[in-house]
């Protein structure tokens, strides 16, 4: 090739080359310098992830930073923090008060309605609605009859200790912040609460940290039931394995709500009101319905009680826990000491180790 053919074939290959960064450059989209905002949370990733999908689609600029803990754990993270989250979630809602309580909330305005006992001081709030359950292996219950109350529960255990015995399972309340707010409000509702947990130290009960331990157990019939469970995640369990029921006593169902707070050393403090705003937001709550084991808790998603009726055998006798002050009268240290020491007695006198 001669020099001038080589220059003119170097001077094409440079205006190609040219050409083409200029048709990179125009189709090429302009990247998006996105924020972070960093949750901290006690609630499974896989139950909140459509949630966050469809928030960060709402607001690109947005990168969510989800952590995962347990809820007595989390609450040990943020009082510890050298650095705080921009949001905490809690199953806990006594450890949240006692949070928002001591000053680490940021208060947040123009939010969505939602139901006066699921919010407090437009600080903390409420966006799931969930029953706390009993689960059950159906082959081990096929022929014999279903509790429907605590007084009925207590009996059976207390009469069958051949079938019961070391086959029970329920939170452990020292080590499960959830499990100890669950054993405490039914020590509110009255005798039959402290019976209950006599039968089950008699029945050498197997204490657990958390619901899907439990409901593992009773899937593979290493227990026959489960009680106080999280019924939300009993659920998801229950639609893919036909093993295990889940039923709603008669007498009452707790429910709780998962609660939320931006936390007042947020440093995207906008970002994570938005946040709030989007969970709570028709969109965010039909997420939760659809694509979610969680319980949406906005009353406009679903027609009332009918969406727990669908869902669980037993009572519908829903008894919701309120986000108040009140739940920090059992985080006294005294008093937790004392229930503790007390519910730990009865489970040991009665059989456990």
């Amino acid at each position: 090739m001669t020099r001038n053919r080589i220059v003119l074939a170097s001077a094409l290959v440079a205006v190609a080359t040219l050409v083409a960064s200029v048709y990179v450059a125009l189709w090429e989209p302009k990247s998006v310098t996105r924020t972070n905002l960093e949750v901290w949370s006690a609630t499974d990733t896989t139950a909140i992830s459509a949630v966050i999908d469809g928030f960060e689609a709402s607001y690109p600029d947005i990168a969510v930073r989800y952590s995962e803990f347990n809820t007595s754990e989390l609450q040990n993270a943020v009082l510890t923090a050298k650095k705080m989250p921009d949001l905490v979630i809690s199953s806990a809602m006594d450890l949240q008060v006692k949070l928002v309580n001591q000053g680490f909330a940021s208060r947040i305005e123009d939010l969505p309605a939602t139901p006066e006992w699921s919010r407090w001081r437009d600080e903390l709030f409420g966006f799931t609605q969930e029953p706390v359950a009993l689960v059950y292996n159906r082959e081990a219950f096929s022929g014999r009859q279903l509790p429907s109350t605590r007084s009925e529960l207590a009996s059976m255990i207390r009469d069958n200790p051949t079938f019961f015995d070391g086959r029970v399972g329920t939170y452990d309340i020292a080590v499960s912040g959830v499990g100890y707010m669950f054993a405490t409000q039914d020590a509110q509702r009255g005798f039959q609460a402290s019976r209950l947990v006599e039968s089950l130290g008699r029945a050498k009960a197997k204490v657990y940290c958390c619901t899907s331990d439990m409901v593992e157990d009773v899937a593979d019939g290493s227990l026959v039931l489960a009680y106080n469970v999280i019924g939300t995640y009993a659920l998801a369990k229950v639609r893919e394995d036909s093993r295990i029921g889940i039923l709603l006593l008669a007498d009452y169902a707790l429910v709780f709500t998962r609660s939320v707070f931006v936390t007042q050393q947020s440093g995207n403090k906008a970002g994570a009101g938005a946040f709030v705003r989007f969970l709570l937001s028709n969109a965010g709550q039909t997420l939760l319905r659809e694509h979610s084991s969680l319980f949406p808790l906005v009353d406009n998603v679903y027609e009332g009680q009918s969406f727990f009726e669908t869902r669980f055998e037993g009572s519908t006798s829903l008894l919701p826990i309120r986000l108040r002050p009140s739940l920090l009268t059992w985080l006294d240290q005294r008093k937790k000491d004392k229930f503790l020491n007390d519910w730990e007695a009865s489970m040991r006198r009665q059989g456990q180790p």
